[in-house]
C-alpha cells in the first residue's frame, strides 16, 4: 500500500493523544480514606473488571479514529484484487510486452496503437504505485534486463510492433527464471497483450511448468495482464499465398496469389449483411519497384485472388542466371498498418531433380513417371534410376528428392542421405520387397501385412497366398493441412480417401501420421527420428546424432497394383511427388520466404534491405516483414497467418492456464480504476465506525431501578 501524500504519516504519534489524556485525568484526583466509602468500593469491586475492558475499549476506539482519520488525509492507494496490505507491495515490477502484429491497432482517434497505449497506461501504473525496479523481459532475447528508474524504462521500451507472433508461455519461463535466481520480498508481474490466442498458446505443454515453477516460488508472484483488445471499427488483412515465375506465349509473367480478410470489432454483427456487402478494394502491386494496381469488387468478408498475372521483363535481376525478384501487395490504410501490407520473392523455378534407387524399378514406376511430368511449363523435371553403389559417385547439389526403394542404408550410404537432408533435401523411403533387419534414421522395416477385413477395422494378416493382397481397405484419416496432402488453392480437399490399400508393410519407429487406415495404421507419414536433420549440420555433430525433421517421409506401401491403388487413382501420388519435389528443390533456389521470427541464422551475416520497415534495427530483421538481401539470397520475411486471426483468449482459458496462480485481468479503459485505487474510503467508514462505537460505550449503564425511578 502507498500513499500520494505520505507527508501526513508525520502524524501519526497523535494517535496515542487519547492515551496520554486517560493517564493525564488518572493524575488529577488525590486520593483521601473515608470510612463511610469503605462498604461501597468493596460493593464495586465485583463490577471492576467489566469497567476496565469498558475504559480500555472506549481508548482503542478513540485512538483507532484518529489513525484513520490521518491515513485517510495521506490517501492510501492499493493495487486493486492483487495487492496485499504491504509497505512494500510493488517492490520489483517483471514487464511483459506483446509486440506481435496484432498491437499495430490504432485507437479510435487513429493517434496511437494498442502497444503505445499499454506503454503509456503501465508507465502510469507503475509511477502512481511508487515502483522504481522494473525488470522488463525482452521479446526478443527473451532474457531480463533490468532498470532502477522508471523514466529509463519508460525511454529503453521499444514502440514498434513486429511482424513475429509473441511466444507469452517462453517469456514465462524467463520470468520465472529471474524471479527464482533473484528472490525479492514482493513481486508483480505486468503482462500487456491483446489476449490473441495465437500469442498466449493456451494449450502449450509448458504451461503446467509454468503454473508448478510459480506456485513453488515464496513468497508467490502476483499477475497483472492488461488487456488492450478494445478497440472499433473494422479492419482488412493481406496476405500473400503463392508468387512464382512462370512462361507464357507472352513470355515470363509473375503469377500471384494472395487473400484479403475482414474482421470486425463487432462480432455479432449480421454475417450474412458482409457477404453482401458490395465495395471496390484498390490493392497496390508493386514488383521490382514498379506499382501497378487492382480493384477488388465486393470482397466481404474473405476474398481470394488466385494466378494474377503480371508481364515480366526478360532480363534477369541482380545479374542472376535464372528470372527473379521481389515486391508487396498492399491494402489502404485503416486501423491496423501491420497487416497492410504482404512481402514475396519469386525466381524462375529451379529444375526438379529427382533420384531414384531401386532393386525393383517396376514396382515403383509409378513414381518416376510422377517425378518426370512437370506440374508448368516453366518448370524442368529430371529423374535418374540408379543402384546403390552409384550413391556415391554422384552430385547431390541439385537433387530435390531420393527415392530410397532398397533395404534401409547402412554406412556410406547413410552418411551421404544425412549430409543431403542437413541442406534441405527430401527423402522418400519405400519398403522393398524382402525387408531384411537393417534400421537407419531409427526406423525399421518390420514385413509386409495384408489388409483382410477393411469392415472390421482393416486389421492386417500376415500373407498367406497370392489371393489374399485382393482385399482393399480405404484410407480413413488424412493430415489436409499438412505440406504433402493439403487442400489445394481453391480450398478443395485432395481424393485421398479413395485410394485403396492391399498390403502394408509395418514400421518400428516413431512416426507422424500424414494418412491412417481405420485402425490407426499409418501409410504415409513424416519420420521422427534422432537421425533425421533439421536444417544444418552443427560442428562436431556425428551422423545419427541429429535433431527430428520432417524431410524423411515413409510411405508404407507401394504403388504396384498388388500393394494399393496409388498409381491408378494418381491424383494424390502425382502431388504428393511433386509436393516434396517443390520442397526439397529450394535448397537449390536464390529466394525464400520465411515466417516472421523462424529462421534468424540467416540474417547472422551481411544484410540489405530491400523492402519493409527502414527504422527496424539489423538486430531484429527477422522479426520485421520485408524483403532482405542476405549475400545473392533474397529473403522474403511474412508475418504468420494466425496473427489475422480474430481468435481471443478468454477469462476461462486464462483460468486454466494460470491455475491457482493469483491473476487479475483489467481493461484498457478501466485499467487506473481496477489496477490503482484510493481506499481513503475505508478508512473514513472505519473513523465513524469507531466514534460511533466510542459514543455507544460511554452511555450510562442501564439499570433497573433507574428506569423505576419517578
Amino acid at each position: 500500500m502507498n500513499f500520494l501524500q505520505p507527508w501526513m504519516l508525520a502524524a501519526l504519534p497523535l494517535i496515542a493523544l487519547p492515551i496520554v489524556i486517560h493517564l493525564v485525568n488518572q493524575r488529577r484526583f488525590q486520593t483521601v480514606p473515608w470510612a463511610a466509602m469503605r462498604f461501597l468500593l468493596e460493593a464495586s469491586k465485583m463490577s471492576s473488571g467489566t469497567t476496565k475492558i469498558r475504559q480500555w475499549s472506549i481508548l482503542a476506539m478513540r485512538t483507532l479514529a484518529i489513525a484513520a482519520l490521518i491515513l485517510f488525509t495521506a490517501r492510501p492507494l492499493t493495487s486493486g484484487i492483487l495487492a496485499m496490505i504491504s509497505a512494500q507491495s510493488n517492490a520489483v515490477a517483471i514487464v511483459i510486452v506483446d509486440r506481435s502484429p496484432s498491437m499495430g491497432a490504432l485507437d479510435d482517434a487513429g493517434n496511437r496503437s494498442r502497444l503505445e497505449l499499454a506503454i503509456a497506461q503501465l508507465s502510469d501504473t507503475l509511477q502512481t504505485l511508487g515502483v522504481q525496479r522494473i525488470v522488463q523481459i525482452d521479446a526478443n532475447t527473451e532474457r531480463p534486463e533490468e532498470y532502477t528508474d522508471l523514466a529509463q524504462w519508460s525511454r529503453a521500451v521499444p514502440r514498434d510492433v513486429w511482424s513475429a507472433t509473441t511466444d507469452i508461455p517462453g517469456l514465462l519461463e524467463s520470468a520465472l527464471r529471474y524471479a527464482k535466481n533473484n528472490p525479492s520480498g514482493n513481486t508483480t508481474l505486468w503482462l500487456c497483450s491483446d489476449m490473441n490466442e495465437s500469442d498466449w498458446r493456451s494449450r502449450d505443454g509448458r504451461w503446467a511448468a509454468i503454473r508448478d515453477g510459480f506456485n513453488n516460488l515464496s513468497p508467490t508472484v502476483r499477475f497483472s495482464i492488461l488487456d488492450v483488445s478494445s478497440a472499433s471499427g473494422d479492419d482488412r488483412s493481406i496476405q500473400v499465398i503463392e508468387a512464382k515465375c512462370v512462361e507464357s506465349t507472352q513470355g515470363p509473367e509473375l503469377s500471384l496469389s494472395f487473400r484479403v480478410d475482414r474482421t470486425s470489432a463487432n462480432e455479432d454483427a449480421d454475417a450474412s449483411s458482409a457477404r453482401v456487402e458490395v465495395r471496390e478494394l484498390p490493392i497496390e502491386i508493386s514488383v521490382d519497384g514498379a506499382r501497378t494496381s487492382l480493384e477488388l469488387d465486393g470482397p466481404g468478408q474473405t476474398a481470394q485472388i488466385n494466378d494474377y498475372r503480371i508481364p515480366l521483363a526478360r532480363d534477369g535481376i541482380d545479374g542472376a542466371t535464372r528470372q527473379r525478384g521481389w515486391g508487396s501487395v498492399r491494402l489502404p490504410s485503416d486501423r491496423n498498418p501491420a497487416n497492410d501490407v504482404s512481402y514475396f520473392v519469386y525466381e524462375q523455378p529451379p529444375p526438379r531433380r529427382t533420384i531414384i534407387v531401386s532393386e525393383s524399378p517396376e514396382v515403383i514406376s509409378a513414381i518416376e513417371l510422377s517425378a518426370s511430368i512437370a506440374p508448368q511449363q516453366s518448370i524442368q523435371c529430371e529423374t535418374e534410376l540408379i543402384s546403390e553403389n552409384q550413391l556415391a559417385a554422384l552430385g547431390l547439389e541439385q537433387v530435390g528428392l531420393i527415392v530410397w526403394h532398397e533395404q534401409l542404408p547402412t554406412g556410406k550410404s547413410l552418411e551421404i542421405l544425412e549430409r543431403f537432408l542437413a541442406s534441405g533435401g527430401q527423402l522418400l523411403l519405400v519398403p522393398p520387397k524382402d525387408p531384411d533387419e537393417t534400421s537407419a534414421f531409427g526406423m525399421q522395416w518390420l514385413g509386409w501385412e495384408v489388409v483382410s477385413d477393411p469392415d472390421a477395422g482393416s486389421v492386417p494378416q500376415p500373407i498367406d497366398s497370392e489371393s489374399d493382397s485382393r482385399t482393399i481397405a480405404r484410407i480413413a484419416q488424412w493430415q489436409n493441412d499438412s505440406q504433402i496432402l493439403a487442400n489445394t488453392l481453391s480450398g478443395a480437399p485432395l481424393p485421398v480417401g479413395q485410394l485403396g490399400i492391399r498390403r502394408i508393410c509395418r514400421v518400428q519407429g516413431k512416426l507422424s501420421p500424414l494418412a491412417s487406415l481405420p485402425s490407426g495404421l499409418p501409410i504415409l507419414a513424416n519420420l521422427e527420428s534422432s537421425a533425421a536433420s533439421q536444417t544444418s549440420v552443427p560442428n562436431g555433430t556425428e551422423a545419427g546424432t541429429w535433431i527430428a525433421s520432417p524431410n524423411i517421409t515413409v510411405c508404407a506401401t507401394t504403388p504396384s497394383d498388388r500393394d494399393s491403388t496409388l498409381a491408378g487413382d494418381g491424383v494424390v501420388l502425382y502431388v504428393a511427388v511433386q509436393r516434396l519435389l517443390g520442397l526439397g528443390s529450394q535448397r537449390a533456389a536464390t529466394v525464400r520466404t520465411v515466417t516472421a521470427g523462424e529462421d534468424r541464422t540467416r540474417f547472422d551475416g551481411p544484410v540489405e534491405l530491400r523492402a519493409g520497415n527502414p527504422t527496424a534495427p539489423s538486430t531484429e530483421y527477422s522479426l520485421h516483414a520485408g524483403v532482405y538481401d542476405t549475400q545473392g539470397e533474397l529473403i522474403a520475411i511474412e508475418r504468420g497467418p494466425q496473427e489475422d486471426s480474430s481468435r481471443m483468449i478468454d477469462d476461462q482459458e486464462l483460468g486454466q492456464s494460470f491455475g491457482s496462480l493469483p491473476w487479475a485481468r483489467v481493461g484498457l479503459n478501466n485499467a487506473q480504476s481496477q489496477l490503482i485505487q484510493e481506499i481513503w474510503r475505508w478508512f473514513v467508514i472505519a473513523m465513524l465506525v469507531a466514534m460511533f462505537a466510542e459514543a455507544i460505550l460511554c452511555l450510562p449503564r442501564w439499570t433497573r431501578s433507574a428506569q423505576l425511578r419517578p
